[in-house]
């Protein structure tokens, strides 16, 4: 089952994930992820949060208390980490975030250490940026000279091997802490394979 989780922060215009809202067989708003979910005239079947960011709560108004997961603000976990876990308990095998763009760096770099987990996001997508992490190979399609970044995820070296891009990534180790940041298409498909570890890659939003 596809899930969208939409949560707060920056998000993409509704033409870059048109396609993700269609392909949704759940939604999941986090908390003022409602007030995203309402610009894009979408009705989550779940509400998850402490509500403590939604500056418009007679939004709420119009869920059933079967539908509102309510949760303290003295909690363990963000509100888009329980959304998260709340698609995959209901099933979700691959799980979208919408939104989490701009605002504190800190609410950004949570979000990202998400990827640092088994159960991470499928595909993140904020207002300027697309990111998804990957073990084996990926293709991606862009313009020659568009932009591609890679960051290494967890504690295992991550060796890779790479056609289409500028720098190629053949016989690079990368430990925790390295990057290849604006890396750019050399042709209109670049194919990614990790040999070892665990890869994070980045694009342009709209590159979904």
């Amino acid at each position: 089952m596809n899930a969208l989780v939409i949560t707060g922060g920056a998000y993409p215009e509704l033409e870059a994930i048109g396609d993700l809202i269609d392909a949704a067989e759940l939604i999941v708003a986090a908390d003022s992820g409602l007030e995203t979910a309402s610009a894009y005239g979408v009705r989550p079947s779940i509400v998850v949060g402490d509500f403590d960011s939604l500056s418009d709560e007679s939004l709420l108004a119009a869920y059933d208390e079967a539908s509102i997961r309510r949760f303290s603000a003295e909690k363990d976990f963000t509100d888009t980490e329980l959304a998260l876990r709340v698609a995959r308990d209901e099933g979700a095998t691959a799980v979208h975030l919408i939104g989490g763009g701009g605002g504190r760096v800190d609410h950004l770099l949570a979000i990202a250490a998400l990827f640092e987990r088994d159960a991470s996001p499928d595909l993140w997508v904020t207002d300027t940026s697309s990111i998804r992490a990957f073990d084996s190979e990926l293709v991606e399609h862009g313009a020659v000279g568009e932009t591609i970044s890679f960051f290494p995820l967890g504690c295992v070296p991550c060796r890779m091997s790479s056609t289409g891009l500028k720098w190629p990534l053949d016989s690079l180790t990368w430990e925790r802490g390295d990057f290849g940041l604006s890396n750019e298409f050399s042709d209109h498909e670049a194919r990614i394979r990790v040999r070892s570890g665990r890869l994070l890659v980045i694009r342009p939003a709209g590159s979904v």
